[in-house]
């Protein structure tokens, strides 16, 4: 148990002393989850990745860790239910249905911007985790109506909260006593969620569907799902959804308030530049949202000179691969520059995961930086509260701000 916690308040040093202690592959023990064998060798991290999908199961891996997740759902299923999961959301994920929509983005963004407390401090974690539940439901699950959108967004919102960031993974089934009592929360926080969301899908059922969203999708789909499956895979979609941009905004806007000079050139630089894309590029590789790409190993799979047997949970470390000194020199520097130098990101560069399991949501997450990062420093003039740096503590499997980033906001500078 002591171990897990000092894992959770430290998963960057925790991972850097284990593998100095026993190379770049090796076991972690942790409490209500287990042994997890992390693979940190590049070759054999990126075999890890890439193994095929009904080798290595991920949405089963990461239930492990959250077991609240819907194994019919893009995040939590394996092989055909995720094949399928996928496949109706692809459309309203994609590139170029997402690009058309980043002006509602900022519009949302500046609205929530704007609106912040002036003069006393506020988390900005916690400020970007409801901007991005806010731009999830009006624009990805189209929800029209004003009331219903806003008890939705609150019902996310309590959903998730938990006082600080708790250093133990979610109790859940097998835990014994205390996985009951995890289960029994969590259904009783989703149940105003789940009622909002049934609300929305039976009213969509009267009209129309229109694909361009998640619930119309779900709902033209040519297999599409009951009622109760399109609740459980959306109430999942949320968590997802909520966590890795929302860390990822608050990360790369604690440094722009701590370098003026930074923040200035990046706005200077404009929409799709490639000082923007480099800023962004190099904020994920030392501050990713995701602590690894988890996977169940469902066939043995060779990691170096370690097979990795059948049955065994294991880990691709993102943060220790972000700071291997082969792919990235001066692996603990923040330099942009450094992405003018490649063609392309090394393979084991892994933001949004890899292989078949990619981050869905990938296109969406870097419209939301390129609209509510401009929109936010255009609105407010953020001053941090803590004198360093953050360092980053794990919350499930997310890696987030020790303190959730407390700043004092202002008028923006002109």
């Amino acid at each position: 148990m002591i171990d897990t916690v000092r894992f959770h308040r430290d998963p960057l040093g925790s991972l850097r002393r284990e593998r100095e202690r026993h190379g770049d592959v090796f076991t972690i023990r942790l409490a209500l989850v287990g042994p997890v064998t992390a693979v940190a060798e590049p070759a054999a991290a990126l075999a890890l990745v890439d193994a095929d999908p009904k080798a290595a199961h991920a949405g089963e891996a990461r239930r492990s860790v959250l077991p609240m997740a819907s194994p019919r759902s893009v995040f939590g299923a394996d092989e055909a239910a995720h094949e399928n999961a996928r496949r109706r959301l692809a459309g309203v994920f994609a590139p170029e249905a997402i690009g058309p929509r980043r002006d509602v983005i900022a519009a949302i963004a500046a609205r929530h911007a704007a609106g912040w407390p002036r003069g006393r401090p506020v988390q900005l974690l916690s400020r970007m985790r409801t901007l991005v539940d806010d731009v999830f439901v009006r624009v990805m699950l189209g929800v029209a109506d004003e009331d219903r959108a806003e008890r939705i967004v609150s019902a996310v919102g309590s959903m998730l909260r938990t006082p600080g960031n708790p250093p133990l993974p979610p109790p859940g089934e097998g835990d014994g006593p205390l996985g009951a009592a995890g289960r029994l929360l969590f259904k009783r926080r989703v149940k105003p969620l789940e009622r909002l969301l049934t609300e929305e899908i039976e009213a969509r059922r009267r009209n129309p569907p229109d694909a361009g969203d998640v619930v119309g999708a779900l709902l033209s789909a040519s297999d599409q799902p009951p009622t109760e499956q399109m609740v459980e895979e959306i109430v999942t979609l949320l968590m997802a959804a909520q966590e890795p941009p929302s860390i990822a905004l608050t990360w790369l806007l604690e440094r722009l308030s701590r370098d003026p000079r930074l923040a200035h050139d990046y706005l200077e630089a404009g929409e799709g530049s490639d000082f923007r894309e480099a800023v962004l590029a190099e904020s994920l590789r030392l501050r990713p949202s995701a602590l690894a790409a988890l996977r169940q190993v469902e066939e043995p799979i060779r990691a170096g000179e370690t097979e990795i047997p059948a049955g065994a949970a294991a880990m691709v470390p993102i943060p220790l691969v972000h700071r291997d000194p082969g792919l990235f020199p001066q692996p603990d520097e923040f330099r942009p520059g450094r992405w003018a130098e490649r063609s392309e990101p090394p393979p084991l560069y892994l933001p949004f995961g890899g292989g078949a399991r990619r981050c869905i949501g990938e296109a969406l997450a870097r419209a939301e930086v390129a609209a509510i990062v401009p929109a936010v420093l255009g609105a407010v003039r953020m001053r941090p509260l803590w004198p360093r740096r953050e360092r980053m503590v794990l919350r499930g499997t997310v890696l987030v701000p020790h303190r959730s980033v407390p700043v004092s906001c202002g008028p923006a500078a002109v």
